[in-house]
């Protein structure tokens, strides 16, 4: 899975929720002991972060720019959209290779 994740190419992040929906492109980096996760929210703002990635037996947590909380399982199966979760506000979430 974190091999996956690591990949150089990062992910586009396709977002929908109550508040609306947008795009989000994510790369998932190896800093020493932590991975980060390096965001540019595309749509509908232009916004960067940079949030610490929690990695889990079966998936990653990590605080989005503007969703905290978003918590994504690994699907090794699903070559088109692996990493798939939502937030605690309700958003889904879902990763595609870029």
């Amino acid at each position: 899975m974190l091999d996956t994740l690591l990949r150089t190419q990062g992910w586009t992040a396709d977002w929908a929720g109550p508040g609306g929906s947008g795009v989000t492109e994510i790369v998932f980096e190896r800093r020493s002991d932590k991975v980060v996760a390096k965001i540019h929210l595309l749509s509908p703002i232009d916004m960067r972060c940079e949030t610490l990635v929690t990695i889990e037996p079966r998936g990653v947590t990590f605080d989005g720019c503007r969703d905290p909380g978003v918590n994504l399982l690994f699907d090794p199966a699903n070559l088109e959209t692996p990493f798939q979760g939502g937030s605690p506000r309700g958003y889904a979430w879902k990763l595609r290779a870029k």
